[in-house]
């Protein structure tokens, strides 16, 4: 089976050449495509040429071990969402604990159970590749998303909403310090979901919107910079829109399809058909062409 043909690339990282070998013969014959590595160094380096879609981890290795080669990992930001899960005869808690800190997904134990490994690289592989396919359709329609810890350490953000934070900062200690302090503080008080933040110390106002958690300790969040912040106000002053109209409104005039405003506003298509149904009345509009008309008219008339 070629490369393009397999199930996905795994690369496998253990200091015991049996252990490499059993699992190599395993992961082929399942349909994988397999590159090894014996120490953490060794591992880095090959993924940053092969890009792998998971890695299988020994914790316990000489020179660079498992724990501190997964976090070299996380760093790196084309490599940040590849799935590491660990393979480890620790069985204490704190050695599973310090596994998933260091940004892995799972942990197996050795003796490996080769039927049980296989399910769970399936299983995160599907799931990194549905994540993945969901943030790339946030940059493809150019959403200012990002995701964040309970820190406010950014886990994973767009090209446009990395781009935006970037020009906004006077300097990097800002990015580095200032904004997951903000980020951090606010989300100490547990808002709301949609509920925002004005982010202090920038050039020019900059809000970021709650959109809500799609998985344990993780926060979606979407930028609302200073143009997008007056429209809707204006918006929703006119024709007397509620928040969500207004948001779905605002997405609308910018040509966004219902399947690109509820990807951007975190909701399903049927629910932002739902919203537009009063957003055509209070416009006394029958349609979302001649809603985006209205919409953009007055906004250019301002």
């Amino acid at each position: 089976m070629s490369e393009n043909e397999s199930k996905g690339i795994v690369l496998v990282v253990d200091d015991s050449t049996d252990a490499l070998g059993i699992l190599n013969e395993s992961l082929v014959g399942a349909g994988y495509t397999v590159f090894v590595a014996m120490d953490g160094a060794q591992a880095l380096a090959i993924a940053d040429r092969m890009a792998p879609d998971i890695v299988l981890m020994d914790a316990i290795m000489p020179n660079m071990d498992g724990f501190e080669a997964c976090r070299a990992l996380k760093q790196n930001s084309e490599l940040g969402d590849v799935p590491v899960i660990f393979m480890t005869g620790l069985s204490e808690s704190e050695d599973v604990v310090k596994g998933l800190e260091a940004g892995g997904v799972d942990y197996i134990s050795k003796p490996i159970k080769l039927g049980e490994l296989l399910a769970r690289v399936k299983v995160h592989l599907n799931n990194a590749r549905m994540t993945r396919s969901a943030r790339v359709a946030l940059d493809e329609v150019g959403q200012l998303t990002f995701a964040c810890d309970i820190n406010g350490s950014v886990v994973w953000s767009t090209t446009h909403a990395r781009e935006l934070l970037a020009s906004r900062s006077r300097d990097q200690e800002w990015l580095d310090t200032q904004f997951p302090e903000q980020v951090k503080g606010w989300l100490a008080h547990r808002p709301e979901k949609h509920s925002s933040l004005q982010l202090k110390g920038l050039e020019k106002p900059l809000q970021m919107n709650l959109l809500g958690r799609p998985s344990p300790g993780e926060f979606l969040m979407r930028l609302l910079d200073d143009d997008e912040l007056v429209a809707r106000a204006a918006l929703k002053e006119r024709f007397e829109l509620t928040e969500r109209e207004t948001e779905v409104l605002f997405w609308l005039s910018r040509g966004k399809t219902n399947r690109e405003i509820g990807q951007i506003l975190s909701m399903s298509p049927r629910t932002v058909n739902k919203h537009l149904e009063p957003v055509y009345r209070k416009l006394s509009v029958e349609n979302r062409t001649t809603a985006a008309a209205v919409c953009l008219q007055y906004l250019s008339s301002r």
